[in-house]
């Protein structure tokens, strides 16, 4: 189920998500009023167990907190922000210019987090929206903490489809990594790398 899409698409589907991140970064940058950097080196189609075993190796087994929202087209499912727990603070922390002790981010950390999930997440879509020529909805983002399986929270894991991508941050000269995950039925998968397929097709063509 993972090979569903060929090597050409990959890479399509690759820079796509690269541009629509560098548009995120430009509106990080806005609101933070500091450089933001990001980039996705790399885009995998996982299995939901094999992503979530992912982001348990990343966390060490500890929580994750991620921004989530529903998606519709002529593919569906969901698109999350994920990060480390920890590393969620230190995301927070460089936006806010450390200037909120730690003890008191609990709720601020939550809505930050909101933003620059809503920002990045709807950057990403815009831009499959975009390139492919679809109209894409979206449903308002809401903050979801837990372990790998709970925050993907796939309903099938026998004929889900998880695009997991690596997201670098670099806010404030400090390191921050997160990922991306969309989780789509196996009938949405299919119509995902057709949809990028034909994109292809239209971009060889000229």
């Amino acid at each position: 189920m993972t090979s569903i899409i060929g090597d050409i698409e990959h890479d399509a589907v690759t820079e796509i998500l690269n541009i629509a991140v560098g548009q995120a970064a430009a509106s990080l940058s806005r609101l933070v009023e500091d450089e933001v950097a990001l980039s996705v080196p790399f885009v995998e189609f996982l299995t939901p167990d094999q992503s979530a075993t992912r982001l348990d190796e990343a966390t060490g087994g500890g929580l994750s907190v991620a921004v989530r929202q529903e998606f519709h087209s002529n593919f569906s499912g969901d698109i999350l922000l994920i990060f480390p727990e920890r590393k969620s603070l230190d995301l927070v922390r460089s936006m806010l210019a450390d200037t909120v002790p730690l003890d008191q981010l609990t709720e601020l950390e939550q809505e930050a987090l909101i933003e620059v999930g809503n920002i990045i997440l709807n950057a990403c879509l815009g831009s499959l929206a975009n390139q492919l020529g679809l109209t894409i909805e979206s449903s308002l983002p809401t903050y979801v903490c837990g372990r790998g399986a709970s925050i993907l929270d796939s309903k099938n894991v026998e004929s889900e489809l998880v695009m997991f991508l690596q997201v670098d941050f670099s806010v404030a000269a400090k390191g921050v990594r997160g990922y991306l995950a969309f989780v789509m039925d196996i009938v949405s998968a299919h119509s995902f790398a057709a949809t990028v397929s034909a994109y292809v097709a239209r971009v060889v063509a000229g």
